[in-house]
């Protein structure tokens, strides 16, 4: 199965470079047959010092920032074996029932912190029309949740035992990564080719 789904990752990601390079010869193409077009080409001057020069902020997206916690949350969820310990709530020894009962009282904390900054009235997190769309809970949703799965997990790993010290925790929260390896070339292919497109359709 892994074999399989690294055949499918290298397909994409072929033809996420065969794209790019589509882009970049087909603008130079279009630029120099048709220069009144409203298109610039990968392969003039500003295109060269664009492409070498925003790299870097065309992969600083939030998206990236969401993948990198996500990872980290799935992770960290994995390795602690929390997901199986509720699959198997009757065969659960007492170290992993008193884990499971306090990552529940952490949740009820959390939920009820989150409800007062956002359900009150006039609630910190809510937006300036009132509202939780658009608001500062809405753009910071991803990032808490990924944050709570994180604290949840590495909760009941500690005190199960499945996460011992201070090393296994560390690997836990590292673990999705490479679980996720495939995401991070996939999507510095893809970003970059957005990024191409709306510079040569000038958007």
């Amino acid at each position: 199965m892994r074999n399989r789904n690294n055949k499918i990752y290298g397909v994409i990601a072929l033809l996420l470079v065969a794209a790019q390079l589509l882009a970049v010869i087909g603008s130079w193409l279009v630029a120099a047959a048709m220069p009144q077009a409203a298109m610039r080409s990968l392969l003039s001057a500003e295109g060269i010092r664009w492409f070498c020069g925003h790299i870097d902020d065309n992969l600083a997206q939030p998206l990236l920032v969401w993948l990198i916690l996500g990872a980290i949350a799935w992770g960290t969820v994995d390795r602690s074996r929390v997901v199986g310990a509720l699959r198997n709530l009757k065969q659960l020894d007492y170290r992993q029932r008193f884990a499971l009962r306090l990552v529940a009282a952490e949740a009820v904390g959390v939920t009820v912190v989150l409800l007062l900054l956002t359900a009150v009235p006039h609630a910190i997190l809510l937006g300036v029309t009132g509202h939780l769309f658009p608001s500062s809970f809405s753009q910071g949703f991803i990032p808490t949740v990924c944050f709570c799965l994180t604290l949840f997990a590495v909760t009941y790993g500690m005190m199960s035992g499945t996460l011992r010290g201070t090393g296994g925790v560390f690997n836990a929260l590292t673990a999705g990564f490479v679980q996720w390896r495939f995401v991070w070339p996939l999507y510095i292919l893809s970003v970059q080719l957005w990024f191409s497109l709306k510079f040569i359709l000038l958007l």
